[in-house]
């Protein structure tokens, strides 16, 4: 399979809302400062909807794509070469987002198999630039 016909340049649904709320970071002078030297990939899947959104954080830069999740083999980590993964459906992401799920609320989950994790450590940088946000 292509990864052309699997990565869209233009982030669209779940993809576009991630875009909208992280390019601003691209203009703050901290985030340019703390991630001056990393290279990531994270992959954020709401399983629930047709695209996910593939984040890259390239050396003080972020930049987001969409990318098609149906079928299940193109979120394929030699396909795309993300360094992080997190999949959950748009609900918890949505109360995740709105600070009605605690830590303690998304292990829950994980363990109940509602939310895949791959990269872990990795996923704590994304903590990182999201509290950049607030």
């Amino acid at each position: 399979m292509n990864t052309s016909t699997i990565i869209n340049e233009e982030a669209r649904g779940f993809a576009g809302i991630i875009k909208n709320a992280l390019l601003p970071l691209n203009s703050n002078p901290v985030f340019k400062e703390k991630f001056s030297s990393i290279s990531l990939k994270i992959l954020l899947n709401a399983s629930n909807l047709d695209h996910a959104a593939l984040i890259i954080i390239n050396k003080g830069e972020i930049g987001i794509k969409s990318v098609k999740n149906k079928p299940p083999g193109n979120l394929d980590r030699n396909l795309i070469g993300w360094d992080a993964f997190l999949e959950m459906n748009s609900e918890l992401f949505l109360m995740l987002a709105m600070n009605r799920l605690s830590l303690l609320g998304v292990m829950r989950n994980w363990m109940a198999g509602k939310i895949k994790m791959r990269g872990l450590r990795k996923l704590l940088t994304l903590l990182k630039v999201f509290k950049l946000l607030s």
